[in-house]
């Protein structure tokens, strides 16, 4: 039987903590799986799921706070969290701190604002914010000389609409999400 505290959450479209632990791992196993397929109508497919599970899912994103030389390199190893990620992270921290350096996660909050970084396309001038599901796909493109936040997908896609959209994992087996695709997700 259902508890008051769960037929609220379910009338304001609000799941379960459990019900998002369970969803936890979906977007990655789905996005590995949607990368190997070479079926158009299985990817299709594959592609609606993956967005489906994307508004349960935590990411890595490069960030610059508030009096930041956006070029100059920072080294610092807090790991900053935005609210919404704050909610889903002890259900997701196992996937995210894949390849983690060092980094930990900030006791205190900082009170300046927070810019995602974006990464523009040499051919079509296009920005770019990037999302990347752990640090074996972040540290590569980014080194360690950058701001890391965690973030949830809705904040991210949120704070994207300024830019051409988000790109999962940029590089070979990047997932981009222009903006008229991310109208869908949410």
């Amino acid at each position: 039987m259902a508890s008051f505290v769960d037929k609220l959450r379910s009338a304001m479209g609000m799941k379960k903590a459990d019900e998002q632990a369970a969803n936890a791992g979906a977007f990655h196993a789905l996005s590995r799986e949607y990368l190997a397929c070479a079926n158009e109508a299985q990817k299709t497919v594959l592609f609606q799921q993956m967005c489906r599970a994307l508004p349960d899912t935590l990411f890595l994103c490069p960030v610059c706070l508030e009096g930041d030389n956006p070029n100059a390199a920072v080294h610092d190893k807090n790991l900053l969290a935005t609210v919404g990620a704050e909610k889903l992270y002890e259900a997701q921290k196992h996937i995210i701190a894949k390849g983690n350096p060092g980094y930990r996660l900030k006791d205190k909050k900082d009170k300046r604002r927070m810019y995602l970084r974006t990464l523009v396309s040499q051919k079509t001038k296009e920005a770019w914010v990037p999302l990347f599901t752990d640090f074996t796909e972040l540290l590569p493109v980014f080194g360690q000389n950058s701001r890391v936040a965690i973030i949830s997908f809705k904040e991210a896609h949120q704070m994207a609409k300024a830019n051409q959209g988000l790109i999962i994992n940029p590089g070979r087996d990047a997932i981009r999400l222009d903006n008229s695709e991310l109208k869908k997700v949410l």
